[in-house]
């Protein structure tokens, strides 16, 4: 890999995935997963990066918060896996 690519996606990483990997891992105990295949971790994953926004959503949202829960109530959102 070229070096001054891989220091700037070194960079990246820093400050967007691994620190919320991180929390999962030390916070919300998620040091193993119980899941077979990669399909299903991948699952579980996307699950806890979920919950992790929501908690983060219902500290920091307020009122906001109230009103787009509400708006994904809608008919309009249909959600698949």
């Amino acid at each position: 890999m070229n070096e001054a690519y891989g220091k700037q996606m070194m960079i990246i990483r820093k400050s967007t995935v691994e620190p919320i990997i991180g929390n999962l891992i030390e916070y919300l105990g998620m040091r193993k997963v119980n899941t077979i295949g990669i399909k299903l971790a991948n699952k579980c994953m996307i699950m806890a990066g979920i919950a992790y926004n929501l908690k983060k959503l219902i500290k920091y949202g307020g009122k906001c918060f109230w009103d787009a829960l509400l708006s994904l109530l809608s008919p309009r959102f249909v959600f698949s896996l």
